[in-house]
């Protein structure tokens, strides 16, 4: 997964965090020793923690600490570990064709959502409350989701309609997947593993992301744009004897600049439905238990649910280092080259680097943090990428993006909210990374409920 097959290049996409968070570090009657008396003496002395830093290391060490607990990994990821966005995609204009959206998720034994998909060309009967699932077992129409290879993912231009199918030329809309892809962390350091043949492990589930749409007549549903793109004509080379030609082929090539509003969350206590074994009957849950807190409930968000202790140091608790879940809000500039990543490519592949200016509030450690910073995917082109060569997507992929409708299992031929007209497009189908919000359904736009 990652890699166009016998490619001599592949796009990496490593993603790093440079957040800066400040916390409540004393309520205290004194004015030179935190946390110090009682609160029925009204405390008067309030200090902050002071900017504190959180990186990509860290994130990676929390998933780390919730993996090995589950014996998902025997040992701590090295310090030579990084996040990837694995078959990723960044701009506006990608597309996936229906057929790669009749697919769904499948479960293990135990009711476990496991990162297996299955040919799902209708919806059908459930073994796990709410999830339409199959059992088959069939190969998908494509090993991969990268453009390149041309088989199940394409660019699109704009069509002039928000969900319906171009009446004249059959075009779809854009602006309704991005960003795509899987979230993986490579460890080339682990033990047993090497540069070469690095560890991939797959911690999508620990994310959620979101990208506002909105509907006006530019019909780019998701995003803003500075772009222009050239039909060439291209000769791919055949990898030949000097005899043989290479074909000649028209193809869509551009530069640009993408825009768009995304919500990222991470999450790895058991408040994330993907991490929680009380989701077992909904379909989330994935084998992996998150970070429990000592308190018995889930720590931030359940108010006064410690019993009342005067003195402002209760030691009702302890310390949980690893447990963190934060939320960010900004806005993603992604600018790229659509082009090809190897001459022996069917399709060029859009290469850039996208930054992320957010904001947002976290459950740290155990305290309410503000952030600021931002985040960074700066892909690249690299010798084939060994971070999940050979696993076809359908063996390790988890569809965040999906708001669990059935209806998206399917090609749809109902225009919003008219019934039976125009075919459409679908969106936050179960491959879908990203909640594209609001889905358009009768009554309005849905709530995303997991997570």
């Amino acid at each position: 997964m990652g890699t166009q097959v016998f490619a001599q290049k592949s796009k990496e996409s490593p993603i790093t965090f440079n957040l800066s968070l400040n916390g409540q570090a004393s309520v205290s009657t004194s004015a030179t020793v935190a946390n110090a008396g009682l609160w029925s003496q009204e405390p008067k002395n309030y200090k902050t923690t002071g900017v504190k830093k959180m990186t990509q290391a860290n994130i990676i060490q929390d998933i780390s600490y919730v993996l090995t607990q589950n014996g998902v990994l025997s040992s701590a990821f090295s310090s030579k570990a990084q996040l990837e966005l694995v078959q990723g995609e960044l701009s506006g204009f990608f597309n996936v064709i229906p057929g790669l959206s009749n697919t769904a998720a499948l479960y293990d034994d135990s009711g476990y959502l496991d990162g297996i998909f299955g040919s799902a060309p209708t919806p059908v009967a459930s073994d796990v409350s709410g999830k339409a699932v199959s059992k088959a077992t069939s190969v998908l129409s494509s090993d991969s989701t990268i453009l390149p290879v041309g088989a199940v993912t394409f660019v699109a231009l704009d069509n002039g309609r928000h969900y319906q199918v171009n009446p004249v030329d059959g075009d779809l809309p854009v602006g309704h997947f991005q960003p795509w892809g899987q979230i993986f962390i490579k460890d080339p350091g682990a033990k047993g593993y090497s540069v070469d043949a690095p560890l991939c492990v797959n911690v999508s589930y620990f994310f959620n992301l979101q990208v506002q749409e909105c509907y006006d007549c530019f019909f780019l549903n998701s995003f803003i744009t500075d772009s222009t793109f050239t039909e060439k004509t291209v000769t791919v080379t055949s990898g030949g004897p000097p005899c043989c030609n290479g074909t000649s082929t028209s193809t869509l090539l551009g530069r640009g600049k993408d825009q768009y509003y995304l919500t990222l969350s991470f999450d790895d206590t058991i408040d994330n439905y993907y991490l929680n074994p009380d989701q077992t009957t909904s379909g989330y849950y994935t084998g992996v238990t998150g970070v429990v807190p000592t308190v018995g409930y889930v720590d931030g968000s359940t108010p006064d649910g410690l019993t009342y202790v005067d003195s402002i140091k209760s030691g009702l608790g302890t310390a949980s280092p690893y447990e963190a879940r934060f939320t960010l809000n900004g806005i993603v500039v992604y600018t790229w080259n659509l082009q090809f990543v190897n001459n022996t490519d069917l399709l060029p592949d859009f290469v850039g680097t996208a930054t992320y200016a957010a904001n947002g509030y976290g459950f740290i450690q155990l305290v309410c943090d503000l952030i600021t910073g931002t985040a960074t995917i700066s892909e690249k082109l690299a010798p084939s990428d060994t971070c999940c060569l050979d696993l076809p997507w359908y063996d390790s992929w988890y569809g965040q993006g999906w708001d669990g409708d059935p209806n998206d299992l399917v090609w749809e031929t109902d225009a919003p909210g008219v019934e039976g007209t125009v075919a459409t497009t679908q969106e936050n189908v179960p491959l879908s990374l990203t909640y594209h919000n609001p889905d358009w359904v009768t009554g309005g736009p849905v709530v995303y409920p997991g997570y």
